[in-house]
């Protein structure tokens, strides 16, 4: 059963632990849900999209890896 954070750093310290962190884009309402899956949860935020940018783009310069779907 997945865990929706409504705090982005919260949702952050998740996803440095994450094995994979998943990017799903909602184009009609301009909204981004970030998953990311830790060994028990999948732990997912959603963001506007200029807020999500910033998030994703912190996390590539950390060597995580993202999966768009």
């Amino acid at each position: 059963m997945p865990k929706e954070l409504f705090i982005l750093e919260l949702w952050l310290r998740y996803a440095e632990k994450a094995s994979e962190i998943r990017v799903k884009r909602y184009e009609e309402t301009g909204m981004v849900k970030l998953k990311a899956r830790l060994g028990k949860y999948l732990y997912t935020i959603r963001l506007p999209t200029d807020m999500a940018d910033k998030a994703i783009e912190e996390l590539k310069g950390k060597g995580k890896g993202i999966v768009d779907v």
